[in-house]
């Protein structure tokens, strides 16, 4: 059993009325209702499969279902398909959300039909501003997206729609330059009585009384109330939304409505078109989406629909690093060697470890060293440690050189980290740098220390340009880089984010502790056989010779797996490739106080979501900060599972160290591994395990 833990924050919960297809999957005798979740994952990968096709981003037999060619694309990038899978959860999220609103044109209801249709008009309208930038906020596309494919699928599954066209889609609805049909008028009965209890199944199916305007139910609790009837004719009104969430109705509509939320005649009296409705919001989902008339993606244009669900293919890319070697660099190099060294030690073995490293130094008057390229990591951490300063004199060095050199080793779409003291004597050749990078599609990240040649800057992290003439932020904004002014003491941690970022692999804490000169030597730990590598990082240990590991098998220290032994002072970091699963032990041969960070890494991760339940009997995701000890509901959403594999419990462990275990209920899915427990969350943080 693979083992992961996050923190989990106890957050509450917005209740709010349902109005639409429900939001997620329902269980029990309710399970063949579509949902929202259903329709957007399906239509998604339908659209951007459409997208492979038509830009060949990948080669297929003409047999394959364009449903499948998004795991065709990614093919063995099991990381790259799970990226690609939090942009779509991120946009099915962004969908469920809109659940909460009480605005009915949110929804398409209370006949707001035409305000629905400006609302996506100015959304759609504010996704082509932000695609034009050169840097789109992508969350932003995400989000907005999210409140458009809601407010489609509310029109299939709310308005007389699908009884006039049955599964057709209304290609005008949400269209620039397009006409909408006409919404009936206020003064306009558009429904008969009909039984809205659900016991006389087929009493609602002809309560419609027009068919030559568009029309939706008053649902209780929006913001729009229905009319006061002007008709003498009492069984007759404008349409309610109907079924028993309804509690309103008939007050001031006819009794009934016209809602095909589900395929139940309790909760939707024209349950009998849920199917009709779902097709049809399916199908208009994805010509939202890559429709060549229609669709978003005139606004997005090709690269930022790529980018938006994170369509990368994975190279073998090259790591690079350029670093200042002057004599000014002497009391910061062995923390930027450090630096290097943990993102290698954190990479190594794992899948997307880069093909080859790369060292570049400059100084002055030398302007450049390559100093070693190597496929073997270990290699290059020896190179990084044997590191030492001298030279320079005057404050500019032959930084640009340096990277230029740097890009002219480096493989395409590889990533090249640079760091410096002082500002570039060799500004002048910006352009070559800027070239060279383009063409090559360098990842490339600019480390300056914040005290440039003795005379502080202000604090500025990735920014771009800000300086105006510094040849740096000049780089940077021309390759579509980034630069980060920091003090020596921050850069571990930002390099390790960054190297996250663009080389994601899952990466799970075992254990973090401190072991003081009181405590017990011996420290054991578990390792499975979903796990490629562990990490053993101990501050304080003064050697190797004051640390043993030792395997089912024996000592790590002495096994050809053990990829790599560092050693600085107070450090050591012991990383063990394809590890033997069974319990570990970790001794401590010198009576010093140690910390203790034991990570590993595995194609496998997982995601996760607090929700509760609301008034209307759904789960929706929690919003805010909770009441400790009410009940919720956690989804585990894992990726990368091996075929045949499941995940049969989640652990949860407070801030004091007590466990509680509970077991795992899968969710029906062609696409990912969904699953869900019911917990009370004990206290304000929580270790969550599977």
């Amino acid at each position: 059993m693979a083992i992961f833990k996050a923190l989990l924050w106890i957050i509450t919960m917005m209740i709010n009325p349902l109005d639409g297809f429900p939001p997620d999957a329902l269980t029990g005798p309710a399970s063949l209702t579509k949902h929202h979740a259903e329709i957007t994952r399906i239509s998604i990968r339908i659209a951007v499969g459409k997208f492979i096709k038509e830009n060949n981003l990948t080669v297929v037999d003409d047999s394959t279902d364009v449903i499948d060619l998004v795991d065709a694309f990614f093919g063995d990038d099991k990381d790259g398909l799970q990226e690609f899978s939090r942009r779509e959860n991120e946009i099915i999220q962004h969908v469920k959300d809109q659940e909460r609103s009480d605005t009915a044109y949110i929804h398409c209801n209370s006949e707001q039909i035409e305000l629905a249709n400006t609302h996506l008009l100015q959304l759609r309208k504010q996704i082509g501003q932000l695609a034009q930038s050169s840097e789109p906020e992508l969350y932003l596309i995400r989000e907005m997206i999210g409140q458009c494919l809601y407010t489609i699928q509310a029109f299939y599954s709310g308005t007389n729609w699908v009884e006039m066209n049955g599964n057709i889609v209304y290609k005008d609805f949400g269209v620039p330059n397009k006409t909408l049909m006409a919404v009936a008028d206020a003064t306009v009965d558009t429904c008969r009585d009909c039984d809205n209890s659900g016991s006389d199944t087929s009493s609602c199916q002809n309560n419609l009384l027009i068919n030559d305007a568009l029309t939706s139910g008053y649902q209780t609790g929006h913001d729009i109330q229905p009319p006061y009837k002007t008709s003498s004719d009492i069984d007759k009104g404008k349409c309610g939304f109907g079924g028993s969430s309804d509690t309103q109705n008939g007050q001031r509509t006819a009794i009934g409505g016209i809602n095909k939320d589900r395929p139940d005649p309790k909760y939707s009296p024209h349950h009998h078109l849920h199917y009709q409705a779902f097709f049809a919001a399916r199908k208009a989902t994805e010509q939202f989406l890559i429709d060549p008339e229609i669709g978003i993606i005139n606004e997005l244009q090709n690269d930022t629909f790529a980018e938006v669900f994170n369509l990368k293919e994975k190279h073998q890319a090259s790591f690079a690093f350029v670093i200042d070697d002057t004599g000014s660099m002497g009391n910061n190099i062995a923390e930027v060697q450090d630096a290097c060294v943990d993102i290698i030690t954190d990479v190594l073995d794992s899948l997307n470890e880069p093909i080859d490293y790369i060292l570049v130094t400059f100084n002055d008057p030398i302007e450049h060293v390559h100093r070693l390229t190597t496929p073997n990591g270990l290699e290059m951490i020896e190179q990084l440690e044997s590191l030492g300063v001298s030279g320079g004199g005057d404050c500019p060095e032959y930084a640009v050189s340096g990277l230029k050199k740097g890009i002219e080793l480096c493989r395409e779409n590889s990533i090249l980290f640079a760091y410096t003291d002082a500002p570039a004597k060799d500004e002048s050749d910006r352009q070559a740098v800027i070239d060279a990078s383009n063409a090559k599609n360098i990842e490339l990240r600019i480390f300056l220390q914040d005290d440039m040649c003795g005379k502080r800057k202000k604090r500025e992290t990735e920014l771009k340009n800000e300086t105006g003439s510094d040849v740096y932020y000049e780089i940077a904004e021309a390759t579509g880089g980034k630069v980060y002014q920091i003090s020596t003491s921050e850069i571990a941690d930002v390099m390790k984010d960054i190297t996250k970022e663009l080389l994601p692999s899952a990466t799970a804490v075992i254990k973090v502790f401190n072991l003081d000169t009181t405590a017990d030597h011996f420290v054991n730990f578990s390792v499975d056989n979903m796990i490629t590598n562990i990490k053993v990082t101990i501050i304080g240990a003064a050697s190797t010779a004051e640390v043993d590991v030792e395997s089912p098998l024996g000592s790590v220290l002495t096994s050809a797996s053990t990829n790599v032994l560092f050693e600085s002072p107070n450090k050591v970091v012991v990383t063990v490739a394809s590890p033997t699963p069974g319990m570990y032990t970790l001794a401590r041969k010198v009576n010093r106080h140690w910390i203790v960070n034991i990570t590993a890494q595995s194609a496998i991760d997982f995601d996760y979501t607090i929700t509760e339940e609301a008034d209307d009997g759904y789960l929706y995701k929690v919003v805010g900060n909770p009441i400790i000890g009410q009940t919720y509901t956690i989804f585990l959403t894992v990726y990368n599972l091996p075929e045949n594999a499941t995940v049969t419990t989640i652990q949860l462990t407070d801030g004091h160290g007590s466990e509680n275990q509970f077991n795992l209920t899968q969710m029906p899915s062609d696409f990912d591994s969904t699953y869900f427990t019911t917990v009370t969350l004990l206290s304000e943080v929580n270790e969550v395990t599977h």
